[in-house]
């Protein structure tokens, strides 16, 4: 009989210093906040503001990833743990119950809504991801492989999709970043920290920077470069190794389900106090900033 697997290793690399082992790249999150931007269910005079403020809300769309400059533990900047129990709250709503007056829109500069409807955004398509693609397919519970070769093939998939979504991404979109500048937008993550989580972006974003995604993967799972590009560079080594594990239809499905309730989420959001639609109040001086550059 073989052993029945165990949910230690989730402890394991939880505590360890793996990166966001389980979810997608911020790239990804990019590819996502450029489709929600033209999205066709979201209120015009919403899109319009998203549009305005696009640097700052696609800022937003990576901003939990900040975790990799300020050292901060995963659940203060993605506001849930691993693994996922049934029951569990999103955290896009433990965010807002935690700091209920980033929920007023109608006082906030438009800057820094477009920007938290960006975070939240990126909270949701992290839960759905662990939820549907990661702790299913490739977690710790899963019995195929091992759990280290499990994560290597999750890491050269997130690799996969990145590749793909960098090269769809505007031009300009390394440049939006570079001009955000975050002004007490959240009361948990420093400004100087946001800042430097922005320029670290936007320099693999300039025309012909490389990506350092594999070589992050490869350092911090100890496997060369090399091997991640020997399955990159081969679609006939992805299919086999990585797509007979989750087709490349399932991933499909989850995007375009994130997209649609990442524009549901937008949505519910910024109209919860009128921001973007006719008629809004003029936004009030915020009290009580609780965060220091």
């Amino acid at each position: 009989m073989k052993n029945r697997p165990t949910a230690t290793p989730w402890r394991v690399f939880h505590l360890s210093s793996w990166y966001n082992f389980s979810v997608p790249t911020p790239f990804y999150h990019l590819g996502i906040a450029e489709e929600l931007l033209n999205h066709p269910s979201i209120n015009p005079s919403i899109r319009t503001v998203l549009q305005q403020q696009r640097g700052p809300f696609l800022l937003g769309n990576t901003a939990p990833d900040v975790q990799v400059i300020s050292g901060d533990p995963r659940e203060t900047t993605h506001f849930f743990t691993l693994p996922i129990h049934n029951g569990a709250q999103p955290p896009w709503e433990v965010a807002l119950a935690a700091f209920p007056w980033l929920a007023d829109t109608a006082r906030l500069p438009e800057a820094q809504v477009a920007f938290i409807t960006g975070y939240l955004c990126h909270l949701q398509a992290d839960w759905l991801w662990v939820k549907e693609i990661f702790a299913p397919v490739f977690g710790p519970l899963s019995t195929w492989g091992s759990f280290r070769k499990r994560l290597h093939l999750h890491n050269v998939l997130r690799a996969y999709l990145d590749r793909n979504v960098v090269n769809t991404l505007p031009e300009n979109t390394g440049a939006l970043l570079d001009e955000v500048v975050p002004s007490d937008w959240l009361p948990f993550v420093k400004d100087g920290n946001l800042v430097s989580w922005r320029s670290y972006l936007a320099e693999q974003l300039k025309p012909g920077a490389p990506s350092q995604t594999v070589d992050v993967f490869a350092k911090r799972q100890g496997i060369s470069p090399e091997e991640f590009y020997r399955l990159l560079d081969s679609e006939e080594d992805m299919d086999r190794e990585v797509f007979a594990k989750i087709s490349r239809n399932h991933l499909e499905a989850y995007r375009k389900n994130l997209v649609s309730e990442s524009a549901g989420l937008v949505q519910t959001y910024m109209a919860s106090s009128n921001r973007g639609l006719p008629g809004r109040s003029k936004p009030a001086a915020r009290q009580g900033a609780a965060c220091d550059s």
